[in-house]
């Protein structure tokens, strides 16, 4: 391959992506790495197996890329494999999600760093101990929660537990996973808001917004909101939920409970979801996705100029 083809031939930025609702931020993320410079690749079911045969030839380098498939499909996993044998860097390096997304991994680290998290038993998966000792959940007040250390979208979680017997039940249904039994988290109510939130950290940028536990509908957070929400110390717990997690882009959950204490609820959320507010209730607002795209954007900009540190440290807002 002569000079120019191989040069032809170098993506700044892959993009693999298999979920139907991720067509907007998949547009939005490639038509700005676009304006801003960066050769961006998108990498979909359609073409898989092509873009495979061409990085295994030398055919196609990519420099980076952003995974949002290999979770639930395997080819997309042996392609992650395939980059990683080529030297592509990763936002999210596929080694840390794995580890970090299991909440039973990372619990004990984050509670080394200070973190308030709810009082918690983790307990082995029922296939290695189908019973457990009913005893265990005497300290927990009733109702309680239980949720198996991997899994997101509320799929085997359990909020209204009072007895072993749910307990079982629920373990039952999933018996290669871990749970965790946690105690319930009641928010504070602020500006007839509940506190509750969810906080994203996109290659170095913070950007906090609330979520309602119970609607799950998300809403902007602005300076304004500085009278009420200690966003500073938003920021400081999802920057330590980063340095455990080892990952660049994720989001995690944060309750003010009653007692005045920021609890992280959720640890690690990967891969964020990205359906706009404007065409989905509970979907990120759209502003909020935008920004996320940005920081992506910037975060690449920045490593092609070889600035491979110097990554912000800001909280970012809007009006």
């Amino acid at each position: 391959m002569d000079a120019i083809a191989s040069r032809s031939a170098e993506i700044h930025f892959g993009l693999a992506w298999n979920w139907e609702f991720d067509h907007d931020f998949v547009q939005l993320l490639d038509k700005c790495c676009l304006h801003a410079g960066v050769r961006c690749y998108l990498i979909g079911p359609h073409n898989l197996q092509q873009t495979y045969l061409e990085v295994q030839n030398d055919e196609r380098r990519f420099l980076w890329c952003l995974d949002r498939a290999s979770d639930n499909d395997d080819r997309f996993l042996q392609f992650n494999k395939l980059l990683q044998s080529k030297g592509t860097k990763f936002i999210n390096a596929h080694h840390h999600y794995q580890r970090s997304i299991d909440k039973a991994n990372i619990h004990g680290d984050l509670l080394l760093r200070g973190l308030q998290l709810p009082l918690t038993v983790i307990l082995p998966p029922a296939e290695a101990e189908p019973e457990i000792d009913p005893r265990i959940i005497e300290p927990f007040l009733k109702p309680f929660v239980v949720k198996p250390a991997k899994g997101g979208g509320g799929v085997g979680v359990s909020l209204s537990a009072t007895e072993a017997l749910h307990v079982l039940q629920t373990r039952s249904k999933m018996r290669n996973q871990r749970f965790l039994i946690q105690q319930r988290v009641e928010p504070q109510i602020l500006s007839g808001r509940r506190a509750w939130f969810r906080v994203y950290h996109v290659c170095g940028s913070i950007i906090p917004c609330w979520w309602d536990d119970k609607t799950h509908r998300y809403a902007i957070v602005t300076p304004s909101d500085q009278a009420v929400v200690n966003i500073e110390e938003l920021s400081r717990i999802t920057k330590i939920v980063a340095e455990v997690a080892q990952l660049d882009f994720f989001s995690t959950e944060v309750a003010l409970d009653r007692d005045g204490k920021y609890i992280v609820i959720d640890y690690v959320n990967d891969p964020c979801d990205m359906r706009l507010q404007s065409k989905y209730f509970d979907g990120a607002p759209d502003t909020v996705v935008r920004q996320i795209v940005d920081c992506i954007t910037g975060h690449m900009k920045r490593q092609l100029a070889g600035n491979h540190t110097g990554t912000p440290d800001e909280v970012v807002y809007w009006p």
